[in-house]
């Protein structure tokens, strides 16, 4: 480091900025023999909008699931075959995803919409047990049973209970679902195109079998050498 004489450093003076917090994120790796097994096999299009096949995508969600704290989703692909198709890929885990969040949308939809209507039923069977009650607990000279009044009394608040569940609590699962579903379309898709891998040849064994096949003879230098390849 070079030394300078006579001249003073000043300290930056300024606003310390906290650090940054590091984003955290989730990785998960997929290695196929070849990439068309990631593809719906039933799809015969070549093009953006094919499908994953259902196994592969029921797959990447349960691992991503497991990493939902995480901000970041990264998926890696890796294949000895198929490299043809890499360019596929990617656009058909988009249109797969945001075509699941769609129909979870509706479901939610729909799930609401009778929700709502669950609930004016139940607020119409809950007036009617009410006021039986109070109809029948004037008419009867000795008062209503007990065994009568408790059950218009339970009719009242079980027509009410199942229409505020589903209003309440019910659609938690489906939206939860769909969020899932939209995270998983923007997942960043890396695909590593691998080397097949080429069993080691024993070739003491090789020169063992050739010694006794042809009585002592060892095989020509030039003789090409066969590898088996692993599926």
């Amino acid at each position: 480091m070079a030394h300078t004489s006579g001249m003073r450093i000043r300290p930056a003076v300024g606003r310390h900025r906290p650090a940054a917090h590091p984003v955290s994120a989730a990785t998960v790796s997929i290695r196929v023999r070849n990439l068309a097994q990631l593809f719906n096999s039933l799809d015969a299009s070549p093009f953006w909008d094919r499908d994953l096949d259902v196994h592969a995508a029921t797959f990447i969600e349960d691992e991503f699931r497991e990493n939902a704290a995480a901000a970041v989703w990264h998926l890696h692909v890796h294949a000895s075959e198929g490299g043809d198709l890499a360019a596929d890929l990617q656009p058909a885990l988009e249109h797969y995803y945001t075509r699941m969040a769609n129909s979870t949308q509706i479901r939610l939809r729909e799930q609401l919409r009778l929700g709502r209507l669950a609930l004016l039923g139940g607020i119409g069977i809950f007036l009617i047990a009410m006021s039986a009650r109070t109809i029948l607990t004037s008419v009867a000279s000795h008062g209503l049973s007990p065994l009568l009044d408790e059950g218009l009394i339970i009719l009242a608040w079980l027509a009410l209970w199942r229409p505020i569940e589903t209003l309440v609590y019910g659609w938690v699962p489906l939206y939860r679902e769909r969020r899932l579903y939209l995270r998983l379309a923007a997942i960043q898709v890396t695909i590593r195109m691998e080397q097949p891998h080429v069993e080691p040849v024993d070739v003491a064994a090789h020169r063992r079998d050739g010694t006794a096949a042809s009585g002592g003879a060892l095989r020509s230098p030039g003789a090409p050498r066969s590898a088996t390849l692993r599926e």
